[in-house]
């Protein structure tokens, strides 16, 4: 006959015995046909039959054969036949037996099967874009960091040239001062002897003040009507000069530095994820292993640990830019 169930052994090494005769006899004799290498069980312990139900169905019936520790099923000692159902728990002495179907069975391992290599190669991809997502954080980071040190050198560069034109600046405005105190003082000067030298003496002046207003560059030179109120701005001077190096290159650093922040938030959420996916696989691992009543549950828990791990894996990579 075509076996349609069968007993599963789970004691021990798991091993599964269809039940494709008429009569299956259980006992510690070599001649039973499920022989129990135990010795709480009798060598005569207990048979299962098959007998027809209305509407042709076969049905399996156990009865203890008069042994000695007595037959259990589903924690209850054995007193009468009982028919058994699937998922019920047979136990004879130390040694457990479950009764489950076949086809079921199988078919049931067949999806695991499938479940388990479908959370394998999503928990592969996951893990793979964790991977790429800190490689592009450690790349970022190192591009804002060269980016700093240009800026930086930039930075020493424009204060140099700053010090350089506040120093003329100084100098002319200082030189132009007295040119305007010598000015004053010949106006009031009558003696021929002085008012010379006074005169000489601004000349020089007014020179070394022209010479010291060429060395101050005259883009950030802020010209009023009065030459005497002409000021160096010094906000102006650096704002400007950072500009024009960020025109020749990139010199926003923060820019980097928030990319490879948002790269390491995705590489770190999506290495939980992989974790979760591998925790879908410990559950349908532990389905095939279970006992019928509760590999169904551990199943469904895999099944909600790989979905959650799918739609999160989804929603980050469709909304990655806006971490």
């Amino acid at each position: 006959m075509q076996p349609r169930v069968k007993l599963v052994k789970q004691t021990g090494e798991r091993t599964e015995y269809p039940l494709d005769a008429e009569v299956i006899h259980l006992g510690r004799e070599q001649a039973r046909t499920i022989p129990i290498n135990d010795p709480l069980v009798s060598r005569r312990h207990a048979e299962i039959t098959c007998v027809s139900e209305t509407g042709g169905a076969d049905a399996w019936i156990i009865r203890d054969l008069g042994s000695t520790n007595g037959t259990y099923v589903n924690g209850a000692l054995l007193t009468t036949s009982y028919r058994l159902r699937v998922g019920d728990r047979i136990r004879l002495g130390n040694t457990l037996f479950t009764y489950e179907e076949m086809e079921s069975g199988q078919r049931f391992r067949n999806i695991i099967a499938i479940l388990i290599a479908l959370s394998t190669l999503v928990g592969a991809l996951t893990a793979w874009r964790a991977n790429v997502a800190t490689d592009d954080a450690v790349s970022a980071r190192s591009s804002g960091t060269s980016v700093l040190i240009h800026l930086s050198r930039y930075r020493s560069e424009i204060a140099s040239s700053l010090y350089q034109n506040l120093g003329a600046f100084a100098s002319y405005r200082w030189h132009l001062a007295m040119v305007k105190l010598l000015n004053e003082t010949l106006a009031t000067t009558e003696d021929t002897t002085l008012v010379d030298f006074l005169e000489n003496e601004r000349l020089q002046h007014a020179n070394m003040a022209l010479a010291a207003l060429d060395l101050v560059d005259q883009d950030y030179l802020h010209r009023a009507e009065n030459v005497a109120e002409q000021s160096f701005e010094q906000v102006r001077f650096v704002d400007t000069n950072l500009a024009e190096a960020a025109a020749l290159e990139d010199l926003d650093y923060q820019a980097h530095f928030r990319e490879s922040d948002r790269a390491a938030v995705v590489a770190q959420r999506l290495t939980i994820i992989a974790v979760l996916l591998s925790l879908s696989i410990f559950f349908y691992t532990g389905a095939t292993l279970a006992e019928t009543r509760r590999k169904y549950l551990l199943a469904a828990m895999g099944v909600v640990m790989f979905g959650l791990g799918t739609l999160a894996t989804a929603w980050i990579e469709l909304f990655a830019g806006a971490i």
